[in-house]
């Protein structure tokens, strides 16, 4: 909702929240009719006659509508954030009416203080932009057109965010969970569990002194030691029909609640997981599946990519750059839900740019009929198929006038060896990740910390290294949140931290922004090197 004076630093602003983190902890009681209205102002910029918000900033400039909206700035839990050098401070309510004090950012110079707000400043900063010490806040903070119901309804809303730590921790422990399918192969489950368990052995054993440091931290290092937790993880296996999963989640959960969910092995869909996060509130970070949900309100999961999907989008751009004057061919594999999620998502990609895709299943191919439907002389292919199944099509010999054959890494691998020497020329690959004849230096440093731990397992090598970067990014995250034990700050902390990360997993670059929900978006195509492997044309695209 506003902006701290331009001396007051990222940092300052930092030491001010853990300063505080032990404010009022009781449920705050509001009017539920304010609460509506402030909600409706905060997280849209609706005033509560309906219209939307309007304001200056800069002195003169007029703005209104989503330009005014208060959670893009001060985010969903009331947290505050920082973009370069600019800080947006707290407005939850813990902190809002409470008197901080800011250390400065050159010791041994005085503390500053600033006095708790009260509902005469807080209407006089967001009116006037004047801070509770008298003092101007930020010209970027915007003076807003606002009436006494509204400002009431505003303190009502804000009063509510992170107000309580979130369930999963105690004074000793946060807990984790990381799940996994009983469907699995017992190695996939085997390989992910023991970088979750030996990691967070092994952190609990360096950091075994924490608790004593806390108990007796000088005071300029409390919030340093004051937040230290010991982590547990505990390993939640679904087992059964999807439909039962949503039970045995909240078995899970009733038994231990846990503060996020880490990682975890579902390659078939993530939904039933999706839903379970979205209605408990809890953070499921970097889950390895390849069928995630993506919707625009899913707010819990960040993902790796967008799995089968991905590999769509990523064929759909290139068709649409390169493609020759011809038709576009798919082949999927209707006994199979992935391939089919992959069809329908070339289907509505390419028809985004007035592209029609000819569609056939697996099961329909064989006769006179499909035979002719395979034969033209400068089609585009497409294939949704494994490595088995892709190469029975190729020895059928149906594919060999098409000009161009495009198949998927994640369906078919990279072992080229099989594809008939007469079709080399016409096949290329979509790669999702790092290509591997570089892939094994990406992951040296988690490769050597495994070797050394005695749980490498090279087959598993993908698995390994994604448990290993989801865990890294949750262990800098806690780091970040310094005993704010706030579920939704601890997401927003992961959207900034992405792009400075020195570790990537098995992709070369990852990105995120506010409220963007996967982290890697690009690919490499590739062709087939000759040697039974492939080899990059193309550099990393993000479309």
């Amino acid at each position: 909702m506003q902006k701290l004076n331009k001396k007051i630093t990222a940092l300052m602003l930092f030491a001010a929240l853990v300063i505080f983190s032990t404010a009022s902890q009781n449920e705050v009681e509001v009017d539920s009719k304010a609460y509506s209205t402030g909600k409706s102002l905060y997280k849209q910029g609706i005033l509560p006659n309906g219209e939307l918000v309007k304001a200056t900033i800069q002195g003169d400039i007029s703005v209104e509508g989503d330009q005014l909206i208060c959670e893009t700035c001060h985010r969903k839990s009331g947290l505050g954030s920082t973009e370069g050098q600019q800080v947006v401070p707290a407005v939850a309510g813990s902190v809002l009416f409470k008197p901080l004090k800011l250390p400065t950012s050159k010791p041994p110079e005085p503390p500053v203080y600033r006095e708790a707000y009260t509902r005469e400043t807080l209407m006089a900063a967001i009116r006037d932009g004047v801070d509770a010490n008298g003092q101007p806040l930020d010209p970027f903070m915007p003076r807003y057109q606002i009436d006494d119901e509204a400002l009431d309804g505003l303190m009502a809303y804000v009063s509510t965010l992170s107000n309580t730590p979130s369930p999963g921790v105690t004074e000793e422990t946060i807990h984790f969970a990381t799940i996994v399918l009983s469907s699995n192969k017992k190695e996939e489950n085997k390989a992910l569990i023991d970088v979750m368990e030996t990691y967070v052995e092994q952190k609990n054993i360096e950091t075994r002194y924490e608790t004593k440091r806390a108990q007796n931290a000088p005071w300029h290092k409390e919030w340093m030691f004051k937040p230290y937790r010991k982590w547990q993880i505990h390993i939640w296996e679904l087992t059964g029909a999807e439909e039962t999963w949503p039970e045995q989640l909240s078995t899970y959960y009733s038994n231990q609640p846990v503060f996020a969910l880490v990682n975890g092995l579902v390659p078939t869909g993530w939904n039933r997981v999706s839903e379970f996060c979205e209605g408990h509130g809890i953070p499921c970070l970097f889950p390895t599946t390849q069928q995630p949900v993506i919707r625009d309100d899913n707010y819990y999961t960040i993902y790796l990519n967008k799995g089968v999907t991905h590999e769509a989008e990523a064929v759909a751009s290139y068709i649409k750059k390169n493609r020759p004057a011809a038709r576009v061919v798919q082949v999927y594999d209707d006994s199979e839900t992935l391939s089919t999620v992959s069809s329908n998502a070339l289907i509505d990609e390419l028809n985004k740019g007035g592209i029609s895709v000819d569609t056939v299943s697996l099961g329909q191919l064989g006769g006179k009929e499909s035979k002719a439907f395979l034969s033209g002389q400068d089609d585009t292919v497409v294939l949704w198929l494994d490595k088995v199944k892709s190469e029975q099509l190729f020895n059928s010999r149906q594919l060999n006038s098409a000009e161009l054959i495009m198949l998927s890494s994640q369906y078919y691998g990279t072992d080229t060896k099989r594809i008939p020497q007469d079709l080399t020329n016409s096949v290329l690959l979509i790669h999702s990740s790092e290509m591997p004849d570089k892939l094994s230096r990406l992951l040296i440093r988690s490769t050597g910390w495994f070797r050394a731990k005695r749980i490498y397992n090279k087959e598993e090598k993908e698995i390994q290294a994604n448990a290993y970067f989801a865990l890294k990014v949750l262990g800098d995250a806690v780091k970040h949140i310094r005993g704010y034990f706030y579920r939704d700050y601890m997401i927003e902390k992961i959207e900034h931290m992405i792009d400075d990360l020195p570790y990537t997993s098995i992709f070369p670059r990852l990105s995120m922004a506010p409220d963007q929900r996967f982290a890697s978006r690009g690919f490499y195509v590739a062709k087939t090197d000759g040697k039974g492997g492939i080899v990059n044309l193309t550099g990393w695209i993000t479309p």
